[in-house]
């Protein structure tokens, strides 16, 4: 099913594109937030002093390194930013500190400049009362001058400084503090820009593809054959075409795309804490076998919920389309409160399946939250201790934090989208087990696609087929006949019989197991559909009319012909109650016809058999049920229909068939008799039993 989302590569490539710039956003925020505490608002760092032996004999190691690389002091002294003391390990750190190396005191970066960008002195009766202050505490040992514009407070010289003081002495970091909100704010803005136009393209992509593949699924189930209908429940195939691609869609335009990202940002916050502190990435990752394990297990657990609450709510629409496609029936009968009890256990079906996959998800999202905190107290716990030995800094353990946050949040996610991805592979297996179903082929050389004209003369021979719906269960047994072009041959027998088969049969419905059907001389296994079902016209006793317009339904969406339309209609007698209606042959039908009488809509069917000109014409039980007048109707009706046309007449009134050319008596699905209506009575055989039983009490 995914070649309908391939097809779509500029679509799917942008969503992949705007994927990156949103993951990108996510993972550097926390960074920056980071890069900024320990800048600018917890300037915190130790003086590292080194002796002159101790540099000579430790040049190359990892620790003389990252101290040269701190802000110096003087020759022999440098300030190690609390940001770079997660490089050195406990035990190296108390080595240090035994060793003098590193001072016990913390000290606080401030940049205040004695000069302005001119050169000159900052003269001001503030400044200048700071800049005093400042000297004084430096000659105390509380601050220590690095530059002529940057001083290291200690703890104890932070506390002699009034808090307007100390704004004054942070004015600068404060500064540089909005200018980094700026650029999160706009780095933001890209993210929103950035999910926006994803989501945009995500729903473009999945719009048109669920569109192509509905398409393509109707014209798959319209062109199977009747035998697949016989076994299958129209409920059912609606529930197809509708909710299990609405499900599909949902996986498409929420899980496809985002999941990717999800595995993305999983990938890069592990590698980031890692990379940054092995010490606190080892307190998050004790979660991810525990993380594994669960998502596995509920992976399971809901894949066979949802296949279950899929055949649920097939079944359950299946129901619903048959019992209120047949209300009357449950009406006429007041069956109201049996089928009320039945969809009772239908609903509970699909209720209890439903709960199923709840249960499961109320414990998966819990144990993931359960688990993030978890990870959250154990990175607080171990990061404080080593805030407490000066290891990291404050600015890391937030970010920490953070990248928890952000971590844990598309897991929690995870849950609905194993929700979706569970319910769209439960309803992609259903679409595509309906699209192996075979449909209707073309033999090799055919061309489906092309526009045949009607062109068949109607000639039709029966020799020696053999039929049956089940295997051994023959309907059909060594039938053959012959009905010349143009003539009428009627079939007549008991119910089941097997006299609308053989209209099954010509029209290829079915496929046959024996014997040859040909038209013209050719078999009708080697005439494509197309070209055979557009010389057949079929008029059956239960009339299928569609909610359209009566033109709509005479024409079946045909070229409109105007003249011929108005023919159709009066040679079928449809005109007489047409011309009645309020909007004429625009006037809507209701579902299936009910507005119409029996007869009306058998005239309606004449009038389509008509208009579509079919070389070969089927009638099925076309005059059953019908009262007398109307009936008389409906004859004179097929007589202008059968003019000029092959007609194959399937009837019980026997009266309806005295002038058919031809007359054969079906038995037990074979030919026991056949001649005109006069000859078999003659015979007195089967047609003679018949048409006495059905005229005895006249």
């Amino acid at each position: 099913l995914f070649k309908y989302i391939l097809k779509y590569k500029k679509h799917l490539a942008a969503s992949f594109m705007f994927v990156l710039i949103i993951t990108v956003t996510t993972l550097v925020v926390p960074y920056i937030s980071r890069f900024i505490i320990d800048n600018f608002i917890v300037k915190q760092g130790t003086v590292a002093v080194l002796s002159s032996t101790w540099a000579s004999n430790n040049k190359t190691s990892p620790a003389y390194k990252e101290i040269v690389r701190g802000i110096r002091i003087s020759d022999s002294a440098y300030l190690v930013m609390q940001s770079g003391m997660s490089a050195f390990s406990g035990k190296e750190m108390k080595l240090l500190v035994a060793q003098g190396i590193f001072s016990a005191e913390k000290y606080t970066l401030v940049d205040f400049p004695e000069i302005d960008n001119t050169g000159n002195p900052k003269n001001s009766l503030q400044n200048d009362s700071l800049r005093a202050k400042l000297q004084r505490y430096v000659a105390d040992g509380y601050v220590k001058k690095i530059s002529q514009s940057q001083f290291l407070i200690s703890k104890a010289g932070l506390e002699k400084f009034r808090i307007g003081e100390l704004a004054q002495l942070r004015a600068a970091d404060m500064k540089r503090i909005v200018l980094y909100s700026f650029l999160v704010f706009s780095i933001f803005c890209l993210q929103f820009a950035a999910s926006y136009l994803q989501i945009l393209s995500l729903m473009k992509l999945s719009q048109k593809a669920m569109r192509d593949l509905r398409c393509d699924l109707f014209a798959h189930i319209i062109s199977l054959e009747l035998s697949f209908f016989d076994k299958s429940q129209i409920g059912t195939l609606v529930n197809r075409v509708t909710n299990d691609i609405e499900v599909l869609n949902e996986l498409f335009s929420s899980v496809l795309v985002t999941l990717f990202q999800d595995m993305l940002i999983l990938s890069g916050i592990t590698v980031i804490m890692f990379v940054t502190n092995v010490t606190l990435g080892l307190a998050v990752a004790i979660t991810f076998p525990a993380l594994i394990v669960l998502s596995l297990i509920f992976r399971f657990k809901v894949r066979c919920a949802y296949r279950l609450i899929r055949t649920k709510i097939a079944a359950m629409n299946a129901f619903l389309n048959e019992h209120i496609s047949g209300i009357r029936i449950i009406q006429i009968f007041v069956r109201e409160t049996r089928q009320i009890d039945k969809f009772y256990t239908v609903n509970k079906e699909a209720f209890d399946a439903n709960m199923k996959q709840v249960y499961v998800y109320g414990i998966f999202r819990p144990l993931i939250e359960f688990f993030r905190w978890f990870a959250i107290s154990g990175v607080l716990f171990i990061g404080a201790g080593m805030i407490a030995s000066n290891r990291i800094s404050y600015g890391l353990l937030v970010m920490f934090l953070s990248y928890i946050g952000t971590f844990f949040e598309p897991l929690g996610d995870l849950a609905e989208k194993f929700d979706t991805l569970q319910s769209a592979t439960a309803a992609g297996e259903k679409i595509l087990n309906l699209f192996n179903v075979g449909a209707v082929r073309e033999l090799p050389g055919n061309n489906s696609d092309r526009q045949y004209d009607k062109c068949l003369d109607g000639e039709i021979r029966f020799d020696n087929v053999w039929f049956s719906y089940k295997p051994d269960q023959w309907i059909l047994k060594g039938v053959s006949f012959t009905l010349p072009k143009n003539k009428s041959l009627a079939i007549v027998g008991e119910t089941g019989s097997g006299k609308t088969t053989i209209a099954n049969l010509l029209s290829r419905f079915y496929r046959f197991q024996k014997g040859s059907i040909t038209i013209d001389g050719t078999d009708i296994n080697n005439i494509p559909y197309k070209l055979l079902r557009s010389n057949i016209a079929t008029v059956m006793q239960d009339v299928f009319l569609f909610s359209r317009t009566i033109e709509e339904n005479i024409t079946l969406n045909c070229k409109f012909d105007q003249t011929a339309f108005e023919s159709v209609c009066n040679i079928s007698h449809c005109d007489t109650f047409i011309k009645s209606l309020p909007n004429k042959s625009r006037e809507p039908v209701m579902e299936r016809g009910v507005t119409f009488s029996t007869g009306q809509r058998q005239l309606l069917a004449i009038a389509r058999a008509l208009y579509f000109d079919p070389a070969i014409l089927i009638l099925d039980e076309a005059t059953s049920n019908i009262d007398t007048e109307t009936e008389r109707l409906i004859q004179d009706a097929i007589s202008n229909l059968v003019k000029g046309r092959t007609s194959l007449i399937i009837a019980h009134r026997l009266s309806t068939i005295r002038n058919a050319d031809n007359i054969i008596v079906l038995d037990g699905g074979r030919i026991v008799e056949q001649g005109d209506h006069q000859s078999l009575l003659a015979a007195k055989g089967a047609y003679f039993d018949l048409y006495n039983l059905q005229f005895e009490s006249v």
